[in-house]
């Protein structure tokens, strides 16, 4: 490899953990997860799906500690590659590098194209999908490079709209229940066109489903170097980012199930919140909901990209890639103060695949790749304080290793799942990945002073 390239530029520190948090939790957009997620988890477990994500939120708070304590000690803007990397050396930090990267290039068009659909529904058109979901992630690209505090601001504003929304489910379950509590703890499902008992099997089948709504939480630790007081209060902004989260998202699913008319009727819908708003509400609330959850989605696909620009500013920091690309990533806007460069390096393959007619399966890939990323994360929780006895651990979550191995034990339960339904050609691609990291490794990671100093 030729020289190393000029010192990275910084990011300057200017977010509080409030910032962080409005950030962290519009990326996770709590209201599609109820409006699109929730649906399918009560369609597998019927009112089990409120103890499914009681119990994803358990999970979730294992994970978190795991992020919490990885993100004070290891504080940087690249996250788990980091992590990876300082625990178990240069090879996994490429491998979970590129799956990370991959995982950020498919989120965007995949949200954007569900976001078309509230659009129409909001504003009684009939637009393009492909159309809407190619402008959607373009202005979200624009609108990723301005300046962060700027972003907090805007994000923030959109995550009130996204609760807006939610309120509305809130106030109309709850202003109308109809169903005894005893349904969220003895859950009941429909069996043979009845609504009968359900067993364990499928409110456990539920929590990963549940757990995937709650995903995103952890993208707090990438903006470590964001923040103020060289990002001592990252793991703060971790677990409440998924304090809020687990709150936002379980309140309206309880008034869903508590407020609906008839129990088996909103389990037998293929739309259960569409069914209450029906019940309930009228047309101009429809309309009005749609708009916030399309303004949601939107407001989580540029927080999404603020996070892609830290994860590829980091990289080339740490000089993953050739020299002139080394330089590019890492060169600060002088007037917006972000990467951004880095930050759009990914918008051009991310918009074009929001013309691709193979979205569902691109979802169910990018839900893969995630829970692998949570594998490695729980991994380096649980070995972290053992293999780098060296570097300093000021969080340190509680009654470890207990957390860390229930995360490391869950992730990989859903993990050999997802394995086992996968298509070969997932399969292969996680072995593209897998060979494409050795041999950038070997050609650059072991060349690579700044990778190695990590």
């Amino acid at each position: 490899m030729s020289a190393s390239p000029a010192p990275a530029s910084a990011l300057k520190p200017s977010l509080g953990v409030l910032d962080v948090v409005a950030i962290t939790v519009s990326a996770v957009t709590p209201a599609s997860s109820v409006f699109v997620i929730a649906p399918f988890a009560i369609q597998q477990a019927g009112s089990g799906a409120f103890l499914a994500f009681v119990f994803a939120g358990f999970l979730a708070l294992m994970f978190a500690w795991c992020y919490a304590e990885l993100g004070r000690a290891h504080s940087s803007a690249g996250g788990e590659y980091v992590y990876a990397k300082r625990v178990f050396g240069g090879l996994a930090g490429y491998a979970t590098f590129l799956t990370v990267l991959v995982s950020l290039l498919f989120i965007p068009p995949v949200l954007a194209t569900g976001a078309a659909t509230y659009l129409n529904n909001a504003l009684g058109t009939s637009f393009d999908t492909q159309t809407v979901a190619l402008v959607i992630v373009a202005a979200s690209y624009v609108l990723g490079i301005l300046n962060i505090r700027v972003n907090a601001w805007i994000t923030g504003v959109f995550l009130l709209c996204e609760v807006a929304a939610l309120l509305v489910i809130v106030v109309l379950g709850f202003g109308h229940v109809s169903q005894p509590v005893s349904v969220l703890v003895q859950p009941q499902h429909i069996d043979g066109g009845i609504l009968a008992a359900a067993p364990w099997a499928l409110v456990i089948g539920a929590v990963g489903t549940a757990l995937f709504s709650y995903n995103g939480f952890g993208g707090a630790v990438l903006l470590a170097e964001d923040m103020k007081c060289g990002g001592r209060n990252v793991h703060r902004a971790v677990i409440w980012s998924l304090v809020l989260v687990v709150a936002i998202e379980i309140v309206p699913l309880t008034a869903l199930l508590l407020g609906a008319p008839s129990l088996q009727e909103m389990i037998a819908s293929p739309d259960p919140v569409g069914y209450l708003l029906t019940a309930h509400g009228n047309a101009t609330l429809s309309r009005l909901v749609s708009a916030g959850i399309f303004l949601s989605v939107f407001n989580a696909i540029v927080a999404i990209v603020i996070q892609v620009g830290r994860v590829i500013f980091s990289s080339g920091r740490d000089e993953l890639w050739t020299p002139l690309m080394n330089r590019a990533f890492t060169r600060i806007h002088p007037r917006w103060e972000s990467p951004w460069i880095a930050t759009l390096f990914l918008g051009v393959p991310s918009a074009a695949l929001s013309f691709s007619s193979n979205l569902e399966e691109l979802t169910s890939f990018t839900v893969l790749l995630l829970v692998m990323v949570y594998l490695v994360v729980a991994l380096c929780a649980l070995f972290s304080r053992v293999l780098r006895r060296d570097r300093e651990h000021p969080y340190r979550m509680p009654l470890w290793p207990l957390p860390a191995m229930l995360a490391v034990v869950g992730a990989g339960y859903l993990l050999l799942n997802l394995l086992l339904d996968a298509s070969s050609r997932d399969v292969m691609i996680i072995v593209g990945i897998l060979a494409v990291s050795v041999i950038l490794y070997s050609t650059y990671g072991k060349l690579s002073p700044a990778f190695q100093k990590l």
